[in-house]
Order: structure tokens, then sequence, then C-alpha cells
């Protein structure tokens, strides 16, 4: 089976899309099949190296774009497409001629393909246009999870490992809004009561290292192909609410997760509704004091072990990482049009 991916990485979109088209090239590689991403991501330079790992082989197109002429040409069996920004009308296009499996994370934009992905937390008891009946892959049953992630899991997730916690922060591949600043900000206010790795992009890092770069125990990094290692090096994190949010999950690592977009908005509140995580949603209103927020959330997983215990548990309950096999298992179904 030869598998087309579709989906870009920018500054302003941040590289999620990437990252789990990559997690399903991971299983497709691992099962023989043959897998092409079609990308764009010229702007976010650390990602060649993340492809290059992956042994995806690529082909370049212009950002959101959808070649119909070029897939055609690279005769996939099927594609999948992972973006909020290619036109609903050119991916219903070519699923007319090949099948299309499209991520949505809850809006279909009207496409009409042969099968939908939403992994988000509680998608499967949302209502869905009549199009995606029996062709939805809906619910954390199906979040895509590296395996760089997985094999890092510790047993006891939420038992610090130092005398004091190690929190981990990171805000995305891009943060185009800058959070890592304010959240750095109240990270400084625990100096010498915890440990802090702290990911800034390139636009912010010179703020973050002036923040924080000459207390001890803090560490600054750029994105980097080792954040598998990173987040499950924590005690505690904090995060944005996009692909990074699942993968503390899965590890069961006690997490603050920050809604900075609206398309995180649903899905954490659903978290926070089903004590997975604490989180602080700056799309509706949140920033009001953001920093002291921050700074209470993060107090309260410092000092409170049950907190901790039950969120770890509760994430691990709900996140099993065999999304992507489940995903693959579909694409394979329906190219030997067996029942899906």
């Amino acid at each position: 089976m030869k598998v087309l991916l579709r989906a870009d990485a920018s500054p302003v979109q941040g590289t999620g899309h990437v990252m789990r088209c990559l997690t399903l090239s991971e299983e497709l590689l691992r099962r023989g099949h043959e897998v092409v991403l079609m990308t764009n991501f010229s702007e976010v330079e650390w990602l060649e190296q993340v492809i290059g790992k992956s042994n995806t082989e690529v082909c370049r197109v212009r950002q959101h774009e959808l070649p119909i002429d070029v897939c055609i040409s690279l005769a996939p069996d099927v594609v999948v497409t992972d973006s909020y920004e290619i036109e609903a009308e050119r991916i219903s296009l070519l699923a007319r001629k090949i099948p299309v499996l499209s991520i949505v994370d809850g809006d279909t934009r009207g496409i009409v393909v042969t099968g939908y992905l939403d992994h988000n937390l509680g998608a499967e008891l949302e209502p869905w246009p009549d199009e995606t009946s029996g062709r939805l892959l809906a619910g954390s049953k199906f979040a895509l999870i590296r395996d760089a992630v997985l094999d890092r899991k510790r047993k006891q997730p939420w038992v610090f490992q130092g005398a004091v916690p190690h929190i981990v922060a990171v805000m995305g591949g891009s943060d185009p809004t800058g959070t890592i600043i304010d959240v750095s900000q109240a990270l400084k206010s625990f100096q010498g009561r915890c440990t802090a790795t702290v990911v800034a992009s390139q636009q912010w890092f010179e703020q973050v290292q002036a923040l924080l770069g000459k207390l001890d125990g803090f560490e600054i990094i750029s994105p980097t192909t080792e954040l598998p290692r990173i987040l499950a090096s924590a005690d505690i994190a904090i995060s944005a609410s996009g692909t990074s949010a699942w993968e503390l999950c899965s590890l069961g690592i006690p997490s603050l997760l920050i809604a900075v977009v609206e398309n995180q908005s649903q899905s954490l509140q659903r978290m926070i509704e089903s004590k997975l995580v604490l989180g602080i949603d700056l799309t509706r209103g949140g920033n009001q004091d953001f920093t002291s927020q921050v700074e209470t959330m993060v107090l309260r997983l410092i000092e409170d072990n049950e907190l901790r215990e039950r969120l770890s548990l509760e994430c691990t309950n709900y996140f099993d990482g065999l999304g992507k096999v489940r995903v693959i298992n579909y694409l394979e179904k329906i190219i030997n049009k067996q029942d899906v």
C-alpha cells in the first residue's frame, strides 16, 4: 500500500499537523507500506531533522496547496490530509479520484471524503454531519502517539524523581502567541523549589533566556528532535493543548494545559471536565492575571501528591497508545475494500 500524507508547518500554524502525519508514517513504514509526505515546512528549520530521522519520503509543495495532478502522479492508494487551510473543495475533488482520510478536529468544513478522523477526547459524543456516518474515527482511542514517547513511560510518573520536581514547559513547535514568555515569568517564582526545562521557539528564545537563563537548575532550549525524552523526564508539565498534550497524557505526566488557539478550546474543556489535567483557556478570557493563574496551578501540582496521582492514573486510562494502529488498520481495510 502506498500512502500520501498532506500537511504543512509554519511559525503561525505550528508543527502539530506534520507531527501527526509522521506518527502515522511510523506505523505505516513498520508494516512495510510506502509513504510520501507532501508538505511545506520551510520556515520551521528544526523539522528537517525530525522528518529526516523518520525515513519518510518528502514531496515539497506550496503552503496550503493540494495539486491534484501531482497527487495522482504519485499513484497513492490512499491520501491522508491534515490541514485547516487547504480548500475543502480541493480535498473533496481529490476524494472522487483517490480514497481520502481527512483529520478534521471537530469541523469537517463541508469536506466529503472516504473517512474522517478526530482523535480529540469526547469527539465521538459530538453531533456530526450526515456524510460522516459510518466513516468517522472519533475519540481518544485514535490519539496519534509516537513510539519515542510511549517507550519512555514510567511506572509511577506522579512520583518526583529528585529532591525537587522537574518541570517541563513547551508551548508547541512554534508558539505564535509567545505564551512561553508569561509561563517563564510564572516559573521564575519557583526558583529553588524546582528545576525546569523550557522549550522556546526562535522568536521568543532571547526573552525567555533573559528571564530564566541565570537561574540555577533552569535550562532553556530550542525545539528539538529530543522532545519525547524531555517530556518523559518531567515530573510536572506545562504545555499548549495541542499535539504534545496527548503525548503527556499517554505518559501520565501531571500537566497544566493551556488552550492558545480556538481549535484547542473544546478539547481542553473536555479534559478538565474528565479530571485529566489542570487547564487555562486563553481563548475564553483566561488571559487575565494569566501569570498568577499559572503560579497557582503549578503550586497545586507541586504540593498535592493525591492530585498528581489522580491526574496521572486517569490520563493513562484514556490513552492506551494504540491510536495509530487503529487508524492504519482502517486505511488497510479501505484499500482491501473490507467493511469498515
